[in-house]
């Protein structure tokens, strides 16, 4: 039975971000700038139960950062919430995401579950399925938060298939074994983009988790 994970890193196969290159003009008759480091994108906390556009069976005290331009979208596929920009969301399907604005997505349709008495997340945080990750991604990195009332896991990776970065994470809903996740694309695939959003997330999750 394949995990979630693989069908999300899948979706992220998109053509990688590249810079436009300066003219050769430009580049012989002007001095070069200095690189100036990227504005922290802006986002805005949404309680994940308004994220998930109450799907989850209980109310879980944990905000989700949202870049502010980002809205829900009314994209069919069940058991699936979109955020992104509603110019995106116009033309986007569950088949097509938009991969130069990015976009968030939430779900319960996930065939990990959460062993509470052994503390694992099956089907994302086994030793199996760490191992597959490793197969299909690189730079994998987990991050488990598993002192709370709702026990998370986090995840980033390269796509061994884009190059570019993919962001999951799973969050026990202490409803039985049951689990939802949520996926970042970040805009343009951009890794600092995706990192601070991320970042944000786990802050918001070990709050959570207090």
């Amino acid at each position: 039975m394949k995990s979630i994970l693989f069908a999300g890193v899948l979706a992220f196969s998109t053509a990688a971000w590249a810079a436009p290159a300066a003219s050769a003009t430009a580049s012989a008759t002007a001095p070069a700038a200095a690189k100036q480091p990227a504005a922290p994108i802006k986002t805005r906390d949404i309680p994940v139960n308004q994220f998930m556009q109450n799907r989850l069976p209980v109310q879980i005290a944990l905000n989700i950062p949202v870049p502010v331009d980002y809205a829900p979208a009314q994209i069919k596929r069940m058991g699936y919430t979109y955020w992104m920009r509603p110019a995106d969301a116009i033309t986007a399907t569950a088949a097509s995401l938009p991969t130069s604005g990015g976009y968030m997505t939430g779900s319960t349709a996930t065939n990990v579950t959460y062993d509470a008495r052994h503390q694992v997340f099956y089907g994302i945080d086994d030793p199996g399925s760490v191992a597959k990750m490793r197969t299909v991604a690189a730079n994998v990195q987990i991050r488990q938060f598993k002192t709370g009332k709702h026990p998370a896991v986090m995840v980033s990776m390269i796509s061994g298939t884009t190059l570019q970065p993919a962001y999951f994470m799973y969050m026990a809903t202490g409803v039985k074994n049951e689990v939802f996740f949520l996926s970042l694309r970040a805009p343009d695939g951009r890794p600092e983009v995706g990192a601070d959003i991320w970042a944000r997330l786990a802050a918001n999750v070990e709050l959570a988790s207090k």
